[in-house]
């Protein structure tokens, strides 16, 4: 009698299926009844070892399928953590699922914060030693040895006093030179626009590029963003992949006429420092700050972990995807590149047109007015940029 490999049970209209360990070519047939048409993941595949196609997945199941609890049981998770991946995708998109690397934990070596922290210290109180920085270390919370303290000094070669002081002065120094030098190159930028003279449309724009996930029946969908922070105008484009060309191709056919047809001027385009925006070489040109420049447009390039200065954007970014992507998701009507980005623009021109802000100080405004009303423009803007009032 022959060995068999696997028993294939699903609870309701199965077709069950034994196959033998001989036979080099098999499959299993199963057909489901009333189940929507995600893709199925190992029921024995560990939280642990989801990637962030996986947590997508669930995520979209628990919406469309309108019972969170359901879906959290058939893939063993908690609802806590569907909520925590949730949340992440809200805020960043495809990038808030993946997961972050996690390095291995040794004892006697002491982390890069850490080191950081104790190289500040030594910058401040240069005549103490491994024992005194080690007790006011941990008046802060910080634990680390005292040995850890005295290997980091000796691999910076500040072990003895005298070197430690030398450290001191000439940190001092470089943070003197640094200030003035950055003064010179980039005035300040007021982020909250506390200054009145800064409180108007354009003197804050931001941008960003986020991967939203498979679409049924389209494929992946990018989502290129340009956000006013005063008037909380968003205009959004959406394309298949990542890359420099498309956001350059945004900024030609649609924001530049709109900047001359209004007579608008963007003082600062506030971009993070990945690769599709700007170079890591302190001599390296890239072409989309080369187009910048091109069109006389500031660009202010700052590491996307910076929350304060983007929470502008995020803020806008949660809205796309509670209000207008999770019902897309389960839209069936929606089978096309073209058909998702018209229903994107209706979404827009309500947005932008009649969606009232609710807090700041353009409360009880549309978005749109703000930006006309300090501009000087009595008509709505052109059909052929964006939308038009409905």
């Amino acid at each position: 009698m022959p060995e068999y490999i696997c028993e294939i049970v699903i609870e309701q209209n199965v077709c069950l299926k034994f196959i033998n360990r001989n036979l080099v070519m098999f499959y299993a047939k199963i057909e489901v009844i009333n189940f929507p048409k995600l893709m199925l993941l190992r029921p024995d595949k560990g939280v642990n070892e989801l990637n962030e196609k996986d947590k997508y997945q669930i995520i979209r199941q628990g919406i469309i399928t309108k019972n969170v609890s359901k879906t959290c049981m058939e893939y063993g998770i908690s609802r806590t953590i569907y909520y925590q991946w949730y949340k992440a995708y809200l805020k960043h998109g495809m990038e808030g699922l993946t997961e972050k690397e996690r390095k291995p934990n040794m004892p006697n070596k002491v982390d890069k914060r850490t080191e950081k922290m104790i190289l500040q210290y030594v910058a401040k109180f240069p005549e103490d030693g491994p024992k005194r920085i080690y007790y006011e270390l941990q008046d802060e919370g910080v634990q680390v040895g005292e040995s850890g303290i005295y290997n980091v000094l000796r691999r910076h070669g500040l072990s003895k006093r005298e070197q430690r002081e030398v450290y001191a002065k000439e940190i001092k120094a470089r943070k003197k030179q640094d200030g003035e030098a950055m003064k010179q190159k980039q005035p300040s930028i007021d982020y909250k626009m506390k200054n009145p003279g800064n409180a108007h449309p354009g003197y804050m724009v931001q941008q960003s590029i986020q991967y939203m996930g498979v679409f049924p029946k389209i494929g992946k969908v990018y989502q290129y963003v340009i956000y006013d922070a005063y008037s909380r105008l968003g205009l959004v484009k959406l394309y298949n992949r990542k890359a420099t060309i498309h956001f350059i191709d945004f900024m030609t056919v649609k924001i530049l006429p709109l900047m001359k047809t209004l007579k608008f001027e963007i003082e600062h385009l506030v971009t993070n420092k990945s690769r599709e925006f700007t170079t890591n070489w302190d001599r390296g040109n890239h072409r989309y700050t080369e187009f910048l420049h091109k069109n006389n447009i500031n660009q202010v390039a700052i590491t996307a972990d910076n929350k304060e200065i983007f929470q502008p954007l995020e803020t806008f970014v949660v809205v796309l995807t509670k209000e207008f992507y999770q019902q897309a998701w389960s839209d069936p009507t929606i089978d096309s590149f073209a058909i998702l980005e018209k229903r994107l623009d209706l979404f827009l021109r309500h947005y932008n047109f009649s969606r009232v802000i609710t807090d700041g100080p353009n409360q009880g405004q549309i978005p749109s007015d703000v930006v006309l009303n300090y501009t000087g423009q009595q008509e709505a803007l052109p059909l052929w940029l964006f939308t038009r009032r409905s």
